[in-house]
């Protein structure tokens, strides 16, 4: 809700004003020189308004072309632009929109980092997951909610060149994720990878990716490949956990045999920076200076500890709840009021971040200050290394009150009715008053109840929502953009859209890793695109096959086919070099992963434009 009242205020100006109200007299004649100009406007890409020289019709061309039509998202950014101002304000709507999107950007960033990343590390915590299995199902999910969406809805379009542009987009976005993100995990500090999930990852993305690459081949998406691409994500996910359960059987084995834990050989071979560390398993922490293996416990569930941010504490960019609820336990709860709890745990901006920010951290801490504010109000969060997990009785009522009914909206569930008589709202609103009134009446300011561990599942469950909501309209940005710019359907996928959807995997992975959890963060940049073109795919197609009872057409062209090339190059590149690197990731070969992307963008761009 707080960010469809963002949406109203920004565009209040846009809504009110009717500047071309003269072009919605004319649909005939619009229609007639639309005609004439395209032929078939169902093929006409949006970006095509640039050769209508009456400017006083883009407006009709806008609404009438289906490719112009923003299904997700809020807000229509290319009717607010191109029907609510006259022509010659179109740069100063550019630039609005400019910074809009970066107040998006930030808003993502925000979400990602301060409340999708804690909620994902008590679940690991809670599940007793190791990093490598919490980065190919939790991780991966929560990244790939975007490209899961876009994909079911570009599949399921009645366009038929809607198909190709998805899987483009699948390709484009997997190859910038596996080596642009991986880069810049690999740039956060220098660790040796797990050999076994290392090579079994890689050998199921791979697989998957040449079959990808036959479908596109023989243009054709029949039942048995969609439900196959699904079936080899199960099966995936399966050897993950069997593995993982045969490679802990053969450690207790060794253990009884030696007596003794540290002599057991691991995956990894080394520590970190290459220090030897047998003692070091999957679930350990990789904190550069920071010695881990004394402060961890015995049990190999606890892989994070109370100790987990110790080495980035002294950042000037920490986590907004971090600080303000540490602020509030640090104190006896005792001699604090309920409502100095509570403005303890809601304010935006940490005060020690303010007072030891400089002037243009002090702009993006204000900039960050309302995205804090809507997701600490609808996201209940738990803390790890907080006193109480970060336990604030009058804030998590408040969240847990308003987080149902802002899921219903944010994903425009408003006017679906349950047994066609009750208003799905009003349901989830009683579920939000209920678990509200249990957490106000059954818990106290001072100890956290034993159900506090359900606000991590829902905090997950709302953390995905707000950035798969944000994630839309920054897609829906960089497609106006690409109007504007005269920037083809093909390039957007290969560019744009894959970036776009590609942003949660950036802030997350990255913040991860800084985080100490490197392991865990490369995981993701591989199981997270392997999840994405596996089930970006396999549902959508399924889905879609089921409906109509015919196989999905998927065109294959010269652009396909450097995608293919290009992402099967980047796995390729990284299956052969890494073993012989001794599966060492270092900055270095995070830099060489960027440019390996930076030149495949070049040869997919020029192809794009013909020039190759």
């Amino acid at each position: 809700m707080k960010l469809v009242v963002l949406f109203a205020l920004f565009f209040l100006v846009t809504f009110c004003h009717s500047s071309n109200a003269e072009t919605f007299t004319q649909p005939t004649n619009a229609s007639l020189v639309f005609g004439q100009i395209f032929g078939d406007i169902h093929d006409t890409e949006c970006r095509e308004y640039h050769k209508i020289k009456d400017s006083s019709l883009w407006c009709a061309f806008i609404k009438t072309t289906p490719n112009c039509q923003m299904d997700e998202g809020f807000v229509n950014y290319l009717k607010g632009a191109f029907c609510s101002f006259v022509p010659r304000l179109l740069p100063l709507i550019s630039v609005l929109y400019g910074l809009w999107l970066i107040f998006l950007f930030i808003g993502l960033g925000t979400t990602a980092e301060g409340f999708f990343c804690p909620s994902l590390e008590y679940i690991a915590h809670n599940l007793k997951l190791s990093q490598n299995i919490a980065g190919l199902t939790i991780v991966a999910f929560g990244n790939g909610s975007p490209d899961i969406f876009s994909a079911i809805a570009a599949f399921t379009n009645s366009n038929p060149t809607a198909a190709g542009v998805a899987v483009g987009a699948l390709l484009g976005a997997a190859t910038f994720v596996t080596t642009v993100v991986a880069g810049l995990v690999a740039t956060t500090q220098t660790f040796t990878l797990a050999q076994r999930p290392f090579m079994r990852d890689m050998t199921f993305f791979i697989a998957a990716a040449f079959w990808a690459f036959y479908l596109l081949y023989t243009n054709e998406i029949n039942i048995y490949s969609s439900v196959g691409f699904l079936g080899l994500y199960v099966f995936y996910v399966t050897i993950v956990i069997v593995g993982r359960y045969i490679h802990q059987r053969q450690r207790e084995k060794l253990k009884k045999l030696l007596g003794d834990v540290a002599k057991i050989p691991e995956d990894s071979g080394e520590g970190i920076n290459g220090s030897p560390s047998t003692s070091m398993d999957e679930n350990t922490p990789l904190l550069v200076g920071t010695p881990r293996n004394n402060n961890m416990k015995e049990d190999g569930g606890e892989w994070i500890d109370s100790k987990l941010r110790s080495g980035h504490h002294d950042e000037k960019h920490l986590h907004a709840n971090e600080i303000s609820v540490d602020s509030c336990c640090i104190e006896d709860d005792d001699h604090q009021s309920t409502l100095l709890i509570f403005l303890h745990g809601i304010n935006p901006i940490p005060r020690d971040d303010w007072n030891e920010a400089k002037h243009v951290f002090k702009i993006l801490l204000l900039c960050q200050a309302p995205w804090n504010f809507v997701c600490k109000i609808t996201i209940p969060i738990i803390l790890l290394n907080q006193h109480n997990n970060g336990w604030n009785r009058p804030l998590n009522s408040l969240s847990l009150l308003i987080s149902p009914i802002f899921c219903v909206f944010a994903t425009k569930g408003g006017s679906i009715y349950i047994v066609g008589k009750f208003p799905l709202w009003s349901f989830m609103l009683v579920i939000g008053v209920v678990m509200s009134t249990i957490c106000w009446l059954f818990t106290d300011n001072r100890m956290k109840p034993r159900f506090h561990w359900i606000s991590a599942y829902i905090g997950f469950i709302v953390a995905v929502v707000w950035t798969y909501t944000i994630a839309n309209e920054i897609v829906n940005l960089l497609q106006t953009f690409g109007a504007i710019l005269n920037v083809s359907n093909v390039i957007m996928g290969l560019t744009f859209l894959a970036w776009g959807n590609s942003i949660g995997d950036v802030v997350a992975d990255v913040a991860l890793a800084r985080q100490g959890f490197p392991r865990m963060s490369l995981s993701a940049c591989f199981g997270g695109p392997l999840f994405n073109l596996l089930i970006g795919i396999g549902l959508p197609c399924t889905i879609t096959i089921i409906k109509t009872g015919k196989p999905v057409q998927v065109a294959f062209t010269h652009l396909e086919a450097v995608l293919c090339a290009g992402l099967l190059t980047s796995l390729c590149l990284t299956f052969i070099v890494l073993p012989l690197r001794k599966f060492r990731m270092t900055p270095a070969y995070g830099c060489m992963l960027v440019v390996v992307y930076i030149l495949f963008l070049t040869v997919a761009i020029l192809a794009g434009l013909n020039v190759i």
